[in-house]
């Protein structure tokens, strides 16, 4: 197997291949079938082409054509050939064999144990069983997928990395045009949507993509200044899509580093006389700068209530979370919770699932391909879809994958949180049929990444 090269000749090529397809996929009527269906070919004869095509397929699913109607959500059959490539990335991952690892067997071992339990809840406590055993199965496969394709693709691990932060810099760049035209801001006027269909779409992902670059710019010192540049470029266009969810996950990132800083006093913690004095100090004077300047009050105020609907009062939080665009969504999914503590309401269900499916889901024979919940924040939706019993089955797998990732360096456990952060306001945990796809390729990603570097490291002590 060759190994390809880390250098910016490389990370260009990626770029303009993905940029290609996306321009493929802005076609008018069926450029997004011919993108999947190209895809779906590619996935078929290698796990490194398969793990590309699968993370490029999450994009192609969300691209909104500048030249057609904006906004517009993805047809029958684009979400059908959206569910065929991952099915034909799975199958590839079967042909190959996983070189037996420590890791590997616990995280199988994990990913059985909660499959089994999704799977009980699906068949026997679900208020709509339809809906939860179509996403047991495709979740858990979806799953298993990335997981495989993570290890098959462990020797080019870093170039996957690559890949994924690629990804991320062609949606920047195709969506830089798009900056002074009104298809750049179908969705809402004051929120930039870019190349992609909805602000909050192009802001999780390009908080992701941006981990993936300063992930990788760790491990390639050639292509560190260009991927620092990449990586910031993507997370400073968040701020136009006036995204909330990215900087809560943000401040999670933030954190998580910090802890790692302390705990680790030193380890495997990079530029750390630069990045954490500067990261307190940021902290700090952002919230004096809110509380005593009355101009960056405003402007703060303003982007945290986001549509003019909303209103922000902090002396009185539990009406302003009730009024946000949020809000009614965590009363409901609290609800929910309380109504079904200990084995919940059923897996990627809500009391309005039925209604859902009818208004905007996605069904094919009476199969539902495409069930969206709204439930924005990834506690209380674990808790409300599996219960505490479910839920209990959930933690074992989700630690394991963040143990694997912290190995790596201090960063890296940062990033990790930063990427899992974005389900604190939009909950794409279970979403495999999302850009929650994306998420979990990312994390498997890293947790692969810091298996491989903390062997590496045993070895080197020897």
């Amino acid at each position: 197997m060759q190994v390809m090269t880390l250098t910016v000749r490389t990370m260009v090529i990626q770029i303009a291949a993905i940029l290609l397809i996306v321009g493929i996929a802005c076609i008018p009527s069926n450029g997004k079938e011919i993108v999947l269906g190209i895809l779906i070919v590619a996935a078929c004869f290698t796990p490194v082409l398969a793990l590309e095509c699968l993370a490029a397929g999450t994009i192609i699913y969300y691209v909104s054509s500048p030249f057609g109607e904006p906004g517009v959500a993805a047809t029958t059959m684009v979400t059908v050939l959206k569910w065929v490539l991952m099915f034909a990335a799975f199958g590839r991952s079967l042909f190959s064999r996983v070189e037996p690892s420590a890791a590997y067997r616990r995280l199988m071992y994990c990913w059985a144990a909660m499959t089994a339990a999704l799977l009980f809840n699906a068949f026997f406590i679900s208020i709509f069983p339809t809906i939860s055993v179509f996403k047991a199965i495709s979740f858990s496969l979806g799953l298993l997928c990335a997981l495989r394709l993570a290890m098959l693709t462990a020797k080019r691990n870093s170039e996957m990395l690559l890949f994924i932060a690629a990804l991320g810099t062609a949606v920047f760049i195709a969506s830089v045009p798009l900056l002074g035209m009104s298809a750049g801001r179908s969705r809402a006027g004051d929120k930039f949507n870019g190349i992609l269909y909805h602000p909050q779409a192009l802001g999780i992902l390009l908080l992701m993509t941006g981990a993936a670059a300063f992930v990788t710019a760790i491990r390639a010192p050639q292509l560190q200044r260009a991927l620092v540049v990449a990586g910031l470029a993507q997370w400073l266009m968040i701020l136009l899509t006036r995204s909330r969810t990215p900087l809560m996950a943000l401040a999670l990132g933030g954190v998580v580093y910090l802890c790692e800083a302390f705990v680790r006093r030193g380890r495997d913690i990079r530029v750390r006389y630069l990045v954490s004095p500067v990261g307190v100090i940021a902290i700090v004077g952002l919230m004096i700068g809110v509380l005593i300047t009355p101009g960056v009050k405003e402007d703060f105020l303003l982007y945290l209530q986001k549509d003019q609907g909303e209103s922000v009062d902090f002396g009185n939080p539990e009406l302003s979370l009730s009024e946000s665009s949020r809000g009614h969504q965590i009363f409901d999914t609290l609800g929910l919770a309380e109504e079904h503590p200990l084995f919940g309401a059923g897996f990627g269900v809500n009391g309005d699932s039925e209604s859902n499916m009818a208004a905007n889901g996605v069904q094919l024979g009476g199969i539902p391909l495409s069930a969206p919940v709204e439930q924005g924040f990834l506690p209380l939706a674990s808790v409300a879809q599996l219960g505490i019993v479910g839920s209990l089955f959930v933690l074992p797998f989700l630690y394991l994958i963040f143990r694997l990732a912290r190995q790596e360096s201090g960063e890296t456990s940062a990033l990790f949180a930063v990427v899992l952060g974005v389900n604190l306001g939009e909950m794409i945990f279970f979403s495999v049929g999302g850009i929650g796809l994306l998420m979990w390729i990312i994390l498997m990603l890293f947790a692969v990444r810091g298996d491989i570097s903390h062997y590496a490291l045993r070895f080197a002590r020897r």
